[in-house]
């Protein structure tokens, strides 16, 4: 019996690769860093559609800014911080089914985990930020624990499924 591992697509190969090129210029230009922005997710009435090149996108915009040394982090971690508040009511799209199987992590869960774990690296990596993302952190696992606590008082499409991946991101990256 093989597992067959997933295979990233050419558009994260794309966006991947722009990330990792900007992160290796001394100064980025933020022209080129808001393109890359551009690209994400945008808050629609407090709630954010997670296709999966919004997803890859969200994904290179973070490696974009812990290998870049936290470049233009003024403009990013407000952004990151905002999806991370958003998460209960994020709309998930996907659009592969072909995907879908025992063998992979749902996406809610994958995506989550990666999003917190770049927020903790950068939480590690500046101290001035350190308490803003932790804070971050434990509201969002406050309103998941409500949620979770009370599920008939919230929306159907509220995502309770996201409790396990915080918790294990918390902990991977306590681990560091």
């Amino acid at each position: 019996m093989s597992l067959k591992v997933p295979t990233r697509g050419f558009y994260f190969n794309t966006v991947l690769s722009l990330a990792r090129s900007l992160a290796a210029h001394r100064q980025a230009p933020i022209d080129k860093v808001q393109k890359l922005q551009c690209m994400c997710p945008v808050d629609f009435r407090g709630i954010f559609q997670l296709d999966e090149r919004r997803r890859d996108a969200v994904i290179a915009l973070g490696i974009f800014l812990v290998e870049s040394n936290l470049q233009h982090k003024d403009a990013i971690v407000p952004y990151l911080l905002g999806l991370l508040k958003g998460l209960p009511k994020v709309q998930w799209i996907e659009e592969s089914s072909e995907r879908k199987g025992r063998d992979t992590l749902p996406v809610a869960e994958n995506f989550s985990f990666c999003l917190v774990t770049l927020l903790s690296d950068v939480a590690q990596c500046d101290e001035t930020l350190r308490g803003q993302i932790l804070e971050a952190v434990m509201d969002i696992m406050q309103v998941l624990q409500d949620i979770c606590k009370n599920p008939e008082a919230h929306d159907k499409g509220t995502n309770r499924d996201l409790v396990l991946p915080l918790s294990a991101a918390i902990d991977h990256s306590s681990a560091k």
